[in-house]
Parts: structure tokens; C-alpha cells; sequence
């Protein structure tokens, strides 16, 4: 009897070992170099006694991609075209979506739901996008253990709407921006368009402000290019007001961006951009696989 067990243990350890070293190897640090399938798949909600469940597998620290794709945003300039928030379609939440342009002049469509999603190749993959982080982080000033996660619950959506700062470029940023009758803001805080803090080296001449109505500051470079990549009227990035300004700045300043070779929206022209990818900060070996797909 306990030689028939002893044979039997000796024939099933190779096999084992095998499994064991699969499950081990599934369970690194960097399980998120590729999508994951539990991840990428969206799962019903389901309630135990009242708790909500997250669509995705809680993150319970930041990956290594998430950590890689943070130093791209931080060090690559994009800009917030438009928000627009609204109620889900279940009306079980709020959800916003933003309209990004990218390092290339790509204009994406980032949604801050339950489930996060990007319209670019990168989020298509599965992953978590630089576009998605780059709302969480720089707009809408998430706490830091929310900004790598892949779904949100109910009550943290609630927390990051909350907490975030004044909404411009949205309907909501209009009942409150006005109330400063033109006089300007003092400088400080986000440029609403970059989302980068403006700094006391910035000149004078460099921070323009809206002088119609709500006397909200923003980089002038910045607001030059967002108004080219806007059709009509040129307004307010933060109240709405026509903008009042010098004639020559307002001349030829609004067209709207064509849709290139990858289907997408490119305002590369209008704001400045070369329209090439910076690969600079990418692996060698992922941008010789990828390209040209990458990191957009």
C-alpha cells in the first residue's frame, strides 16, 4: 500500500512542479506587462448583502506599466479639448468623458465610468492607456491609490467628482465662472488646458485671462491652439462668453482638425504638434514589436 503511494507521488511530482512553477510565474509583480483576461473582461456587478463588487480585479499597488506609463504623462505635453458629464445609461452613476490630444495630435476619448475606457489603439489592447492616467492624475486630481485601478465603485466615481477641481470647458464650470464681473483671477492653480500649474516664471504677456466675464487666467499658447482646434465662435474656456480679445489674436484662429490615416481626429497643426510619436521613453524592444502600433 504505501509503495503504491510512494509510485504514484514519484509519477505526479514532474507535473506538478510543472503547474506550481506556472502558478508562481502568474503571480509576479508584473502580471500586468500584458492584459490580463480577468481584467479585460467586463464581469455583471453582483451584490453579497448590500457591498457592491468592482467590474474589474482590484490593483492593491500600482504596476509596473502603470508606474511607466506615469513618467510619459508627467513628461509628455497633451491637451483637454472638452468634458462633458453626464448620467449613465442604467442612471446608476455619473461618468465624464474628456477629449484628449495626444503627444501625436490624436484627439482620443477618455471615459471616467465604472470601467475606464480610451478610444486609442493602447486601451483597445487592454491596457491601462497614458490618456486614462493622464485625466485620473492631472485633471481630475484622483487620490493616488485611485489612479491605477481599472474600475471604480459607485462610491469612490463619487469621491473623484467630488474632489475634483472647478470644471472648465463644461456646462458646469458656467453658473459659477461668471461671477467675478471681468475682473481677472489671481495667477494660480492649472492651466485648464494643459493642466500644468502656472509657474512665476511665466511672463505677463504669457498668461492671457478672460476679460468678457469670468476673469479665469490661461496660457496663451495654450488657448491659441485650443481655439484653432475649435469650430466657431471662439468662447471662454471656462464660462463659455465669447472671448473678448485683440482682433489679430481671434483672426483665423478656428478650424477643426481632419481625420488622418488611422481614422482618427489629428489637430497636430493647430496645436503646435509635429505629429510623430516620441519613443524616447519606451522599452526598445516593445516599440520594435509594436510599431506602428505603440503607445499613442
Amino acid at each position: 500500500m504505501g509503495s503504491s503511494r510512494h509510485k504514484r507521488a514519484q509519477l505526479a511530482s514532474p507535473h506538478d512542479n510543472q503547474k506550481s512553477k506556472k502558478r508562481k510565474a502568474a503571480n509576479t509583480d508584473d502580471e500586468y506587462d500584458s492584459p490580463d483576461l480577468e481584467e479585460t473582461k467586463p464581469k455583471r456587478a453582483r451584490k453579497k448583502n448590500g457591498e457592491e463588487k468592482r467590474l474589474k480585479r482590484h490593483r492593491a499597488r500600482p504596476p509596473r506599466t502603470y508606474i511607466e506609463r506615469l513618467h510619459r504623462v508627467r513628461i509628455q505635453r497633451m491637451f483637454l479639448l472638452d468634458r462633458n458629464r453626464s448620467t449613465s445609461e442604467d442612471g446608476t452613476h455619473e461618468e465624464e468623458v474628456f477629449d484628449i490630444a495626444g503627444t501625436t495630435g490624436n484627439v482620443y476619448n477618455v471615459t471616467i465610468s465604472k470601467v475606464l475606457d480610451c478610444s486609442c489603439p493602447d486601451s483597445s489592447k487592454g491596457n491601462q492607456c497614458k490618456h486614462i492616467i493622464y485625466v485620473l492624475v492631472n485633471v481630475l486630481k484622483a487620490r493616488e491609490d485611485l489612479a491605477y485601478q481599472l474600475a471604480f465603485l459607485t462610491t469612490e466615481l463619487e469621491e473623484i467628482f467630488s474632489n475634483a477641481p472647478v470644471r472648465p470647458q463644461s456646462d458646469g464650470a458656467t453658473a459659477t465662472a461668471t461671477e467675478t464681473g471681468g475682473h481677472r483671477k489671481p495667477i494660480e492653480g492649472d492651466c485648464p488646458i494643459c493642466v500644468m500649474e502656472f509657474e512665476e516664471s511665466d511672463k505677463s504677456d504669457t498668461i492671457i485671462w478672460c476679460k468678457a466675464a469670468c476673469g479665469n487666467n490661461v496660457h496663451k499658447r495654450c488657448f491659441d491652439r485650443w481655439a484653432r482646434s475649435k469650430p466657431g465662435e471662439v468662447k471662454c474656456v471656462y464660462c463659455r462668453t465669447p472671448w473678448k480679445g485683440d482682433e489679430k489674436d481671434l483672426k483665423g484662429i478656428s478650424k477643426r482638425g481632419k481625420v488622418n490615416e488611422e481614422g482618427y481626429v489629428n489637430v497636430a497643426g493647430q496645436l503646435g504638434l509635429s505629429g510623430h510619436r516620441d519613443t524616447s521613453t519606451y522599452h526598445e524592444h516593445w516599440a520594435r514589436r509594436e510599431f506602428g502600433g505603440g503607445y499613442y
